[in-house]
C-alpha cells in the first residue's frame, strides 16, 4: 500500500475489506478500496452529503449500496450478455491506490483498475468541495464502446420535500413501469418511484427544503443525467436498503447510457467526471 498522509489512514471495517478514512481540516470522509468507492463525504461545518445504506454489504463481490457506486464499463444490463453483472464491474472490485495526496486545500486519492484491454483510473478530489473523475482508456487494437455512471446517491432531510432543478425541457426515458419517451417540465419532484433517463449534459441542483440546503452537481463527459428512488415497493424488495430507506435519498447520477455509449479508438481515452458543492439556504 503507498504512503498515506498524515490525514489519512486505513482501517478494516470487516475481515479482508479496507477504508481509506481521511480526516482532514476541510471535511471528513470515508473510500472503499473495494469499487474505489466514496462511502461518506462531510465538509466542514455542513452534514453528510452522501447517503449510505446502514444495511449496506460489505464484502467482496457486492457492491455497496449507498455513497458513490462506480458503474462502468456499461450502464444498467449489459446491452449484449444478459449473464455479465449489472452496471458493469468497476464497483464489485478491489481497486489498486496510485497515490494519496494532502494539501491545505483536501485530500486527493488516486486508484487504477485493469480488465483486459482497458483500464479505467480514478481519481478523488475531498475537500469543502467533492471532484471525482473516471478516466477510461483503451489499450486494444479494436474500438471500445463504454457506458456507465457516476451512481451518487445523495443524503436529504425528506424525500418528498426535495426538488430537483435544472433539468427542466430535457427529454427523457422514463423506465417506471415500462419505457417511454417524456419531457420535463419544470423542476423533479417525487411522491412515487423515479428511474428517469435524462439527454442532458449540464448541471443540476437538489434543493432540499427540509435541510435548508442546496447541493449542486456539475459534470463533464456526461451525455445523460439519471434521477432514481425506488420508492416504498422496491426499497421492500431490496435486501441490503432498510424498508423505509427510500425517505432519506435520491440518486442524481453523472452518466452515460448505453444508448449514448462513447466509442474509444485504439489509443483513446475519455474523461466522466462530476463536482459537488454544497451550501446553506433558506426557502
Amino acid at each position: 500500500m503507498n504512503h498515506l498522509p498524515p490525514s489519512v489512514r486505513l482501517v478494516e471495517i470487516s475481515p479482508g475489506y479496507p477504508v481509506f478514512e481521511i480526516t482532514h481540516a476541510t471535511c471528513t470522509a470515508r473510500v472503499a478500496l473495494h469499487g474505489a468507492h466514496v462511502m461518506s463525504w462531510k465538509p466542514v461545518d455542513e452534514e453528510e452529503v452522501f447517503y449510505l445504506s446502514p444495511d449496506a454489504v460489505l464484502t467482496e463481490g457486492k457492491a455497496i449500496r449507498g455513497g458513490v457506486p462506480i458503474c462502468w464499463p456499461w450502464f444498467n444490463a449489459h446491452p449484449s450478455d444478459a449473464s455479465l453483472p449489472s452496471h458493469g464491474i468497476a464497483r464489485s472490485r478491489f481497486w489498486e491506490l496510485k497515490a494519496a495526496e494532502e494539501d491545505a486545500g483536501g485530500v486527493t486519492l488516486s486508484f487504477t483498475l485493469r480488465e483486459g484491454n482497458w483500464h479505467a483510473e480514478a481519481t478523488m478530489r475531498l475537500g469543502q468541495v467533492f471532484e471525482l473523475s473516471l478516466e477510461s482508456f483503451n489499450h486494444g487494437a479494436e474500438p471500445l464502446k463504454i457506458a456507465g455512471a457516476l451512481h451518487s446517491y445523495f443524503k436529504v432531510g425528506q424525500i418528498s420535500e426535495i426538488e430537483i432543478e435544472g433539468l427542466d425541457g430535457a427529454g427523457y426515458l422514463n423506465t417506471v413501469g415500462g419505457r417511454k419517451r417524456e419531457q420535463q417540465e419544470g423542476n423533479i419532484r417525487f411522491d412515487s418511484e423515479v428511474d428517469f433517463i435524462y439527454d442532458s449534459q449540464g448541471s443540476a441542483r437538489i434543493l432540499d427544503r427540509s435541510a435548508n440546503r442546496v447541493v449542486q452537481i456539475e459534470k463533464q463527459g456526461s451525455p445523460s443525467t439519471v434521477v432514481w428512488n425506488p420508492w416504498e415497493e422496491k426499497a421492500k424488495a431490496l435486501a441490503d436498503l432498510p424498508d423505509d430507506g427510500y425517505l432519506d435519498f435520491v440518486c442524481v447520477e453523472t452518466a452515460i447510457a448505453n444508448s449514448k455509449a462513447i466509442e474509444l479508438t485504439p489509443g483513446e481515452r475519455h474523461l466522466l467526471a462530476m463536482k459537488v458543492s454544497v451550501a446553506k439556504a433558506a426557502f
